[in-house]
């Protein structure tokens, strides 16, 4: 009998002997949707027609976990506002979204300053009004994902990377200093609400792990001080972790960016059991996080700004298979992209991606096998050769 992908994670997040490495992404490109799950823009989809679309195309590219299911019409932004105004008891006037290029934003918000800010302050969520929007939506994924041998990884916002795209960063930074108790405020209610989220999701996991996004890094580094994340951050982030901690599961963090001085609050203060996207180009070097951190769970990272949008399939193979080969003897890899698989990636890049994984990365590895092959494919190479 195969191993369920649930049953290799489980094993795997505690580095037991499984069948191979598993792949894990986020996946927000319409061709691979297109090509390996049917869909069709000309065509409108509910949000279950949207869940089955998108877990085929997982399943038929060689996917086995995701945090999320695309929709290439609607940007997930949109969503966060309607919770702002569903949850947070938000004015719904005076807020805008705009769309372009694959992204989106927060165009218009109710206030400009600091004292508009005080005027438009959330409300903290009830449990009971996240329970009933979050329980259904999780129990549904979980049916369509279980029938397609997929696992799903609930996700939270961080309450810090929420608190700022609500107020906008500028305002954010100046209220750190000039209004903190608004900033508070604001993270007790993010914070409660991805708690809450995380509470429910403890009692009917998809998976034994959970991830939370929070942005706190760019590409020079972190955002906020150290001081501040332990001082501010890393107690609403013991809210979020606590529950599913507390049966057992693993708690992954994610943040864009170069770790910098963050990564020791992330890991020794926080005491997060893994890190993504470890993003790449001059950036992060995952190599030498796994050599400091041995024990932790590493998330990606086959580059999405370089090598899988711009390179050929043999620079994605080889990237790859270097992964493979220098990480997966001590197991604790998932890979995937540095972030994400988006639309300027190539379809055909992605499915290399994974089709490697599945043919090099099975246990036991046969690391002369790889080295072979990325000798064999050395001179097809275009910009991982230099």
């Amino acid at each position: 009998d195969k191993m369920r992908k649930v049953e290799m994670l489980t094993k795997a997040l505690r580095r037991e002997s499984v069948d191979r490495i598993l792949t894990w992404d986020y996946i927000d490109n319409e061709g691979i949707l297109a090509q390996f799950g049917g869909y069709d823009r000309s065509q409108s989809y509910s949000f279950d027609d949207l869940i089955e679309i998108n877990a085929r195309a997982f399943k038929n590219i060689g996917l086995d976990m995701t945090r999320g299911i695309y929709d290439p019409v609607n940007h997930w932004m949109g969503g966060k506002i309607e919770n702002w105004i569903r949850f947070f008891g938000v004015d719904p006037g005076d807020w805008a979204v705009e769309q372009a290029g694959g992204t989106a934003w927060i165009s218009r918000r109710p206030f400009h300053d600091l004292k508009g800010l005080e005027q438009n302050m959330p409300n903290p969520p009830k449990f009971e009004d996240v329970r009933e929007w979050f329980e259904p939506f999780i129990k549904r994924i979980k049916e369509i994902f279980d029938d397609h041998d997929l696992v799903w990884v609930g996700g939270v916002e961080g309450p810090v990377c929420d608190a700022y795209t609500y107020t906008d960063m500028e305002l954010f930074m100046m209220a750190v200093f000039d209004a903190p108790e608004l900033i508070a405020h604001i993270m007790d209610c993010t914070g409660k609400f991805s708690a809450y989220i995380a509470q429910i999701y403890a009692e009917h996991a998809t998976s034994p792990l959970m991830f939370m996004g929070e942005d706190i890094c760019g590409t020079s580094g972190p955002i906020l001080s150290p001081s501040f994340l332990r001082e501010q951050a890393v107690p609403r982030w013991r809210w979020i972790q606590d529950p599913i901690k507390s049966r057992g599961y693993a708690f992954l963090f994610h943040t864009d960016g170069r770790y910098g001085d963050a990564l020791p609050v992330i890991f020794e203060d926080f005491q997060a059991d893994g890190l993504h996207p470890i993003e790449r180009n001059g950036c992060n070097d995952i190599y030498e996080i796994h050599s400091e951190y041995p024990n932790k769970l590493l998330f990606g990272n086959v580059c999405c700004a370089e090598t899988l949008p711009r390179g050929n399939v043999y620079d994605v193979e080889d990237e790859t298979l270097e992964l493979i080969e220098r990480l997966g003897p001590d197991g604790g890899i998932f890979i995937g992209s540095s972030s994400e698989l988006h639309d300027l990636v190539p379809v055909e890049n992605g499915a290399t991606m994974y089709r490697t994984v599945h043919g090099y990365g099975t246990y036991p590895l046969d690391v002369d096998k790889i080295r072979a092959r990325r000798h064999e494919i050395r001179e097809k190479l275009s910009i991982r050769r230099n």
